[in-house]
């Protein structure tokens, strides 16, 4: 029972979030391959809720108008870098705002640094939080101060990224290798199939992007006539981004498309447009920064993927309430992958 509550809140205020944004527009709707593009609820075996993707106008919480009580809940990034990450705290800290709840958002001073974010984890636990979000992206970094949190009695809801087996109580964010999966099918269709691809990656070993890349590899293996050059590590700064990415254009001339798995994939875009390369290079990425969406307008990239980083923070936070006030069970809820096109981008706000 306790499963099927959560379900039918989360449907609720999945439903009123369709109704804000005009009742599935078309910019809640992927142009093809999305991995999720219809809201529903987890069953009473199921476990798991995906949410379509959406504004990010607040979703209502049923009974916002009551006190949530006296519950703290510390939202720890990694990082606050840039304007991706930015909507990702204003979905928690309106979570809050919606629930009556306090909520604490915090991130490294350095972006995904791993002793900075356990640090702050660490703090959290120390200073009494009831419950915890944060973004699980090491594949074992996080496992022993979740494991404290969780011997304090503290719940640790991780969202945006999660590592395998880190002992967090539920994911909220996309399916990603999927996602990787829908951007590289997507491409090597534009490509006619055949051709040679690089794929760009802020953090080779992060297990999100990991994934998406295994997803884009997936894809390329049904296509005999596409073969992948190599990964290069991009880092998080989008100037050197750019430089990493022009190195490898020019000791690899002939390739044919380059892939990016991360919010700095506009630099692939900005490389693109100042070599001239429009239509003789390919390029897709994710995220819907400002930038992002610039080059699909403009015709440098293809393709972008969207996350929904607003939903992330909100429903992170309301996961944490849900299990702290009425004893809930933690659902995995999928925020989806919405393909953003030049046939769709218009329709688009910047994440």
């Amino acid at each position: 029972m306790k499963r099927k509550m959560m379900a039918l809140v989360l449907s609720g205020i999945m439903a009123v979030s369709l109704c804000a944004c005009g009742g599935g527009s078309s910019s809640s709707q992927a142009s093809s391959g999305s991995a999720a593009g219809e809201a529903s609820a987890a069953s009473e075996t199921g476990g798991e809720a995906s949410a379509a993707p959406a504004s990010s106008a607040a979703p209502e919480a049923a009974g916002s108008e009551a006190a949530g009580g006296d519950y703290n809940i510390s939202f720890v990034l990694h990082s606050l870098s840039g304007s991706f990450y930015t909507k990702l705290a204003e979905g928690a800290e309106a979570a809050g705002k919606d629930l009556g709840v306090n909520v604490t958002v915090s991130a490294p001073n350095t972006p995904s640094s791993l002793d900075e974010q356990v640090s702050l984890l660490e703090t959290a636990i120390s200073s009494g939080a009831d419950a915890i979000a944060t973004v699980t992206w090491d594949p074992s970094g996080f496992n022993n101060v979740i494991a404290q949190a969780k011997d304090a009695g503290i719940p640790v809801v991780a969202f945006n990224q999660n590592a395998e087996d880190c002992g967090s109580v539920c994911f909220i964010g996309q399916d990603y290798e999927s996602a990787g999966y829908s951007l590289g099918k997507y491409m090597f269709e534009q490509m006619g199939g055949k051709g040679s691809y690089i794929v760009a990656s802020c953090g080779p070993t992060d297990v999100a992007l990991v994934a998406r890349e295994a997803g884009i590899d997936r894809a390329a293996e049904e296509y005999p006539d596409v073969k992948k050059i190599t990964t290069i590590d991009i880092g998080t700064d989008l100037t050197n981004a750019y430089s990493v990415i022009e190195n490898a254009y020019l000791a690899n001339p002939d390739v044919n498309a380059i892939l990016g798995v991360d919010v700095f994939s506009e630099a692939i875009g900005s490389f693109i447009e100042d070599y001239d390369l429009t239509g003789k290079v390919y390029a897709a990425g994710f995220d819907l920064t400002e930038g992002m969406l610039g080059h699909i307008k403009n015709g440098s990239v293809q393709l972008t993927v969207g996350q929904n980083p607003f939903l992330q923070g909100y429903y992170s936070v309301y996961e944490c309430y849900m299990g702290l006030k009425y004893g809930s069970d933690y659902l995995n809820v999928d925020t989806g992958a919405q393909m953003v096109t030049s046939e769709n981008v218009n329709d688009v706000e910047p994440e």
